[in-house]
Order: structure tokens, then sequence, then C-alpha cells
């Protein structure tokens, strides 16, 4: 009985610690990056001897891989549920809306977990990279098939890239990350000039004067 009763609590408190550690981890890597975060510091962070932190991961790699991923599928629940709402048969235009939205609120709303991916791809080791990829593909194919969808019902001109479109888009969507300030626009806000600019264009329409007769 006395087993009984102490091995979960033990579960629960070696989780709940796991969980603290991830948060704190996301924070830092979030704001200095994955090369200026060395382990001793997020230990430090955490009241913890820097022992301690292998414990619960492996090693650094694992610690900012396991926070990549939980940012990309964050990100993907939140496109996911914005499009689930839409009515049935919206235009691809409403569904790229609320797909820009949902990114948004996760990259802007939702915490570091999201931001750190963003900002820290190009410092992590090749292996870790390649991983990544294989999550972010799995986000990226919503785009690749709201596009092509797009583009088949004649929504999107024949001779636009959709590779291309699809990569500026989700970059232009990201580096909000980097000037966004609560309080200015809202996440709606943004998303709408943001597709607005991509969809509809910026270009002043210009008038055709119509020929006179003769």
């Amino acid at each position: 009985m006395k087993t009984a009763t102490k091995t979960p609590r033990k579960l629960s408190g070696a989780k709940k610690t796991r969980e603290h550690i991830l948060n704190v981890s996301a924070k830092l890597f979030s704001k200095r990056g994955y090369n200026g975060t060395p382990l001793r510091d997020i230990a430090a962070a955490l009241n913890m001897k820097a022992g301690s932190l292998y414990y619960h991961f492996d090693s650094k790699e694992q610690l900012i891989l396991e926070i990549l991923t939980i940012g990309t599928e964050n990100i993907y629940e939140s496109v996911v549920g914005r499009v689930k709402d839409l009515p049935e048969k919206s235009s691809s235009r409403s569904i790229l809306l609320a797909a820009a939205k949902g990114h948004l609120e996760a990259l802007l709303e939702k915490g570091d977990y999201t931001s750190t991916g963003i900002r820290n791809y190009g410092q992590l080791p090749k292996p870790i990279q390649s991983k990544v990829l294989l999550v972010r593909d799995k986000y990226e194919d919503l785009w690749r098939g709201w596009l092509s969808e797009a583009k088949e019902k004649g929504e999107i001109r024949p001779d636009v890239d959709l590779k291309v479109l699809r990569l500026t888009i989700l970059g232009a969507l990201n580096r909000t990350l980097e000037w966004y300030r609560k309080g200015d626009l809202s996440v709606e806000q943004i998303a709408e000039m943001q597709l607005a600019f991509f969809w509809d264009g910026v270009a002043k329409a210009v008038k055709k004067t119509p020929k006179k007769p003769g």
C-alpha cells in the first residue's frame, strides 16, 4: 500500500518539475537565443543544480526540440481550430484569413514556445533542424493544401508560384513577432491587413479613360 500511494506523487512531482523546466527554458531561449542560453543559466533561473536537469532531459538539444515541437503543435491546433469554426463551403480567402488569425494568435498570445521556434531555428545543430523540419512540414502541409485548392478553384492566378506565396505569407506572419506591441492592433486586425496585402494587393486601382467614339 505504501508503494502504491507514493509512486503517483513522485510521478506527478516529476511531471510538474519537467513542465516548469520547459516553461523557464522556453522563455530564456525566446529572449536570448539557443546559443546564448547555456544549461547553467537555465538551472540558475530554476534554482536548481545544472546536473539535476539531466534527470529530466538528456541534453540541451532534447530540451529545445521538445519546446519547438510543443510550439509548432500550438500553432497547428490554433490554426485548425479557427478554420474548423468556419461555415461549410467558405471561400479560400476566408480559410486563409482564419488560418492567419490562428497563426498569429498562437505566435503572439500563447507564450514563448511558438516564438522560440521562429527565433532559434538558424542557431540549432543540423540534426535538430532536420527533426524540427519534420514537425513543421506537417503544419505547412495545411497551407499547401489550402493554396492548391484555391488555385484549382481559380481564386489564385495560374502564374502564381504557390511555394513562394506560402513561404512569403508565413514569413510575414512570423516577422510580426519582431514588431508587434500589445495594445496597438489586435491579432485579427493584423491578420486581415497582411492577408489583404497578398490577396488584394496594395496598388491603387487605375481608372481607364473610355475611348471617345470616332
